[in-house]
């Protein structure tokens, strides 16, 4: 019977070991899943900032360009107005001596 309850608890105290060792194990596996997630969360995070810059980088160039195209027609624009501007100038000013001289020859 000594031999019997000797072995019941050399194997419970087997048993408790395995456990124990189980436990540590099981710990560092979670462990080391928690850091592999963390990492890989981190590397997606850049990622999606790094397609966010990209996309942003699109967009401000192509605003860039339109506004830089919108510039090149405003100033074209403008260029005509004073073109038409100086005609006009020219016009009034033909149309006044025109009319001082009509009145000096009358």
């Amino acid at each position: 019977m000594k031999s019997e309850i000797e072995q019941i608890v050399s194997s419970d105290e087997t048993a408790r070991a395995t456990v124990a060792r189980a436990e540590m194990e099981a710990e560092k596996l979670i462990s080391e899943a928690k850091e592999k997630a963390q990492t890989m969360l981190t590397a997606l995070e850049k990622q999606i900032q790094e397609a966010e810059d990209n996309e942003i980088a699109s967009i401000v160039t192509d605003a860039r360009h339109q506004a830089q195209l919108t510039m090149e027609q405003t100033e074209q624009y403008i260029e005509k107005l004073r073109k038409k501007l100086g005609l006009q100038k020219t016009k009034i000013v033909n149309e006044y001596i025109n009319s001082a001289l009509k009145r000096s020859y009358s």
